[in-house]
């Protein structure tokens, strides 16, 4: 059973890779009823258990084949890409790590460069942005901002 992920994946097709990370925070809800369980023996997604998981993650990747590229880190979040070819890898990698990525995400999202961009639009436009991820989504959808303007003159790097 293939699981879907939060985390956003665009397959660039010219190279055949994926990039995965950081969370699909254009709109909708926090929430990702296939995450699963956090394993065993773990009740909160400490720093630590983050990068202890995705290690876990790259080393099953790295295992099946599938090399992980450009990683990077952005607002505490792993990002990385790997060749289209290796999504049945990812799959099954993914599976263990998603419970921690996800809730590592949710608990990161407002710092990161999306978040940053839209309180700056909201701030541009007047509204005050909220303290928290959900109700900087909230504001953004309400105020009726196009936030592709958001990322206008934004560089990837």
């Amino acid at each position: 059973m293939k699981k879907r992920m939060i985390i956003v994946g665009a397959v660039v097709a010219a190279a055949g890779m994926v990039t995965v990370g950081g969370l699909a925070a254009s709109g909708g809800v926090f929430t990702n009823p296939e995450a699963g369980p956090l394993p065993e023996g773990v009740g909160v997604v400490t720093q630590q258990v983050y990068d202890d998981a995705y290690a876990t993650f790259e080393a099953c990747m790295n295992e099946g084949g599938a090399e992980l590229f450009g990683e990077r880190d952005e607002a505490g979040v792993h990002h990385a890409s790997y060749l289209a070819q290796f999504q049945p890898v990812y799959d099954k990698c993914y599976v263990d790590f998603a419970p921690v990525d996800f809730r590592w995400q949710i608990a990161h999202s407002y710092d990161s460069e999306t978040f940053v961009r839209y309180r700056e639009c909201l701030t541009e436009v007047g509204v005050e942005p909220g303290k928290d991820a959900e109700t900087v989504l909230a504001q953004v959808e309400k105020s009726g901002i196009d936030v592709r303007n958001c990322f206008e003159g934004a560089t990837n790097g």
